[in-house]
């Protein structure tokens, strides 16, 4: 369902907001959110990503159908905090991703005292789930492919202004 609303779309913040939902099994959970979050490839679609609404038995049905996925998924808190749901070191890569807002690889390798190849790996996947938006950047200096990164926002798109 999620996957034909995104077809053929491009430069889309998606936020699934489970306010409304009370319960939802694990099952549930990974029929609809887990097989999702392991088929997207937001890094080539230019998506974003995030959970919002989530009470805390539903935050802890949705971590357990990322575990066993072996996905990540940015989670909007009720305090308009976003955090990653996500398997160590990639939590702390996106809160650092956070602070910085608009950065590249070396930023971010720096900001944590890490290898510019580690930085990169890790960026690669935080893109793949839509935790960061990936873009070339533009004159890159030594002639390889250089990107720009930026996190994920916290605001919610009003849904009277959405069109699918």
């Amino acid at each position: 369902m999620l996957e034909g609303i995104l077809a053929g779309k491009t430069g889309v913040d998606l936020t699934i907001d489970f306010t409304a939902v009370t319960a939802m099994t694990i099952s549930f959970a990974d029929e609809f959110l887990g097989k999702f979050l392991a088929s997207l490839d937001a890094a080539s679609q230019d998506v974003t990503l995030k959970v919002a609404g989530l009470n805390v038995e539903n935050a802890e049905t949705v971590t357990i159908c990322r575990e066993r996925r072996d996905v990540q998924v940015v989670v909007l808190g009720r305090d308009g905090t976003l955090k990653l749901d996500g398997a160590a070191p990639l939590p702390e890569t996106f809160d650092a991703a956070l602070d910085l807002g608009d950065f590249k690889a070396n930023d971010l390798a720096q900001r944590l005292g890490i290898s510019s190849q580690n930085a990169n790996n890790r960026l690669k996947r935080l893109a793949a789930v839509g935790a960061l938006r990936k873009t070339r950047a533009v004159g890159a200096a030594r002639g390889g492919k250089e990107f720009a990164y930026s996190a994920v926002r916290a605001s919610v798109p009003d849904m009277d202004s959405l069109t699918i």
